[in-house]
């Protein structure tokens, strides 16, 4: 039977020992007011140290791009120095495990006596180490996805060490959902059970909250925010426990459930994310687990996948979070998705390892991500809320829920020696519809909260500012060599294939993702696949960073022809910024070619016009047409 309490006696794990949720929770507040790093307000001196490094960080940056002659080769010279040191590091944070561990089952060996009376006192074991146990409940969220890949991503945790629950949740409770719970149940025939959630707790935790902060004013109390986030919280988690008991749902015993299907009717996948998110913070209290891995429904993990993310954040009580790094299961389907691969394990696997050695990784991708639960409790209210220029925002979860951690003090990890497999669009206007979201999630969490570099190492401020400023200066730079046939910046055709070699040569030896015959031939394509329309998405995505661009479909309106002329609308505005772009780029391409080959001006403006019209209808052909 459950406890009567949410929070019952558990075995202690690795780190410091797990806070009851609703002293978490009141924790939280009492430092409200003041960036906090560890629970501890970070001191006046020390932000203006972090504040000192932004401003350093940012003319170095420009020093070794714009006023370097071969800015791109010292930039991957510098990429790849960073990401070796990532790699140093979060190896050194599992040897500082097994050391733990190793201390562990020595200890009572060193024992010269054992005084009963004493050794059982709540004093005594609570002074004790830590058990070595990393097991962690697995939640896998999603809406309507693909039988079969669904029923590849379930039975993929079957073989995945350290995972001892997984808490299934599914956007939708119409029939055409039910094939996701059917495929739940034939995965885990046994010690399983399927819920479905009478209100989404992401809506019970906007209305307590909104009935909070009313109460505060009228009873002209001071309206405390902080206050109205715990009190929801603290809502969620009662009702979520109150759910799995009146289901009769039991987590010890003969009749013990291991695995569990949340559905509720469909939102997005933030709400999804908050319900999952709730109950493992129950489930895990009630079993004594103190980490989550969160992911998709598209996503496939190995057996080491969880484990040894885990073991990057385990032996520190510092770390809130981690994530792996991301390959590519459906690279054969399409060229689309071929090239796609080669971006995730080459181009990304580097990017994302720039700020990541001082435990302040900027984004935990959500398909393979790792919380300490602990630090879930003051956030998620928060997180679920959030607003971006006075509009609510749906499309950044993943993103935001890492400024949150590192905004409380929670480092953040990137084990990227470590992979999960990951699902990719298998087009073209799928994929630049992705990293236009992903871009805007980006631009959110980057220009939005300057708050966050005050309390975190500069190298976050100079990771933000190469990806936010490096792809808008080459914007301006190929426009304005279009229109004038002057250069902004130094280009050298050199720079270029010394950058393309370096990073190709590096990836062959010393990527984690062991790269085949198959996978080389796609490594230069794949450069120019994810740079060429990277400056495009950065700037439009910029432009339109609060537009929705992940929720509930639009309606049929029973209009045939009026909804085909709103489709193309829509397509020409989520693709209509990479037929102008490529436009650019072959107009500025022939320019180079006509002065490089001595054409006269008639030669060269004709040259530019069929270039640019050329490139124009086939990026129309690609993107838009089908529409």
């Amino acid at each position: 039977m459950m406890s009567s309490s949410l929070v019952c006696v558990k075995p202690k794990m690795i780190s410091s020992p797990t806070t009851p949720l609703k002293e978490k929770i009141d924790g939280d507040l009492h430092h409200r007011d003041s960036p906090v790093v560890d629970g501890h307000p970070v001191s006046t001196f020390r932000q203006f140290l972090h504040l000192l490094g932004c401003l350093l960080a940012l003319p170095l940056y420009l020093v070794s791009t714009v006023h370097s002659r071969y800015p791109v080769t010292l930039d991957i010279f510098i990429t790849i120095a960073l990401t070796e040191l990532n790699r140093y590091t979060v190896e050194g944070r599992r040897i500082a495990l097994q050391r733990q561990q190793q201390q562990q089952h020595q200890q009572p060996e060193e024992k010269e006596f054992f005084n009963e009376k004493e050794a059982w006192s709540p004093l005594y074991l609570e002074s004790q180490p830590f058990s070595s146990r990393l097991e962690c409940l697995a939640a896998v969220v999603g809406w309507r996805e693909d039988p079969a890949l669904y029923r590849r991503a379930l039975e993929s945790y079957k073989s995945a060490r350290t995972c001892s629950f997984v808490l299934a949740g599914i956007d939708g409770d119409e029939k055409e959902d039910q094939d996701m719970v059917d495929v739940f149940s034939q995965v885990y025939p046994n010690n399983s059970a399927v819920i479905q959630i009478p209100e989404p707790l992401g809506e019970v935790a906007e209305r307590i909250r909104a009935k909070t902060l009313s109460l505060q004013r009228q009873n002209n109390q001071p309206i405390d925010k902080a206050l109205a986030d715990s009190v929801a919280m603290q809502s969620c988690l009662d009702l979520a426990k109150s759910i799995l008991t009146s289901h009769n749902i039991q987590f010890f015993g003969p009749n013990q459930i291991r695995h569990l299907c949340l559905k509720q009717r469909h939102m997005h996948k933030k709400g999804i994310m908050f319900t999952a998110y709730i109950f493992s913070l129950v489930i895990s209290d009630i079993l004594g687990i103190e980490f989550l891995w969160s992911s998709d429904s598209d996503t496939i993990v190995f057996p080491d996948s969880l484990e040894k993310t885990i073991n990057t954040i385990a032996s520190d009580p510092k770390a809130g979070g981690a994530s792996s790094g991301l390959v590519v299961h459906n690279a054969p389907e399409t060229p689309i998705t071929s090239l796609a691969s080669s971006v995730y394990w080459g181009e990304l696997y580097l990017t994302r390892s720039t700020p990541a050695c001082t435990g302040t990784s900027d984004c935990q991708s959500g398909p393979s991500t790792a919380f300490r639960l602990s630090a879930l409790p003051g956030i998620l209210v928060p997180w679920y809320l959030q607003t971006a220029l006075g509009k609510r925002m749906i499309v950044n979860e993943d993103r935001h829920l890492t400024t949150n951690l590192l905004l409380r003090g929670w480092k953040v990890i990137f084990a990227s020696d470590v992979l999960t497999a990951t699902d990719t669009p298998t087009t073209l206007p799928r994929w630049l519809k992705q990293q236009v979201r992903w871009a805007r999630a980006t631009h959110i969490e980057s220009l939005l909260r300057p708050k966050v570099y005050l309390v975190s190492h500069p190298l976050l401020f100079y990771g933000m500012a190469k990806r936010e400023f490096g792809p808008a200066i080459g914007a301006g730079a190929v426009t304005w060599y279009f229109l004038t046939g002057q250069n902004l910046i130094v280009f050298s055709l050199m720079d270029l294939v010394y950058r393309i070699l370096i990073s190709s040569l590096y990836n062959f030896l010393r990527n984690p993702h062991r790269l085949t015959r198959r996978d080389l031939k796609w490594c230069i394509p794949g450069i120019f696949f994810y740079y060429i329309p990277l400056p495009a998405v950065q700037v439009w995505s910029m432009l339109t960073m609060t537009a929705d661009g992940w929720g509930t479909s639009m309606r049929a309106s029973g209009d045939m022809e009026r909804e085909r002329r709103e489709g193309r609308k829509k397509a020409w505005f989520e693709m209509g910024f990479f037929v102008v772009w490529m436009g650019i780029v072959a107009g500025a391409f022939v320019r180079f070619l006509g002065g490089w080959l001595e054409l006269n001006t008639s030669q060269r403006i004709l040259g530019e016009v069929v270039s640019v019209g050329l490139a124009g209808w086939l990026a129309w052909r690609a993107t838009i047409a089908d529409a």
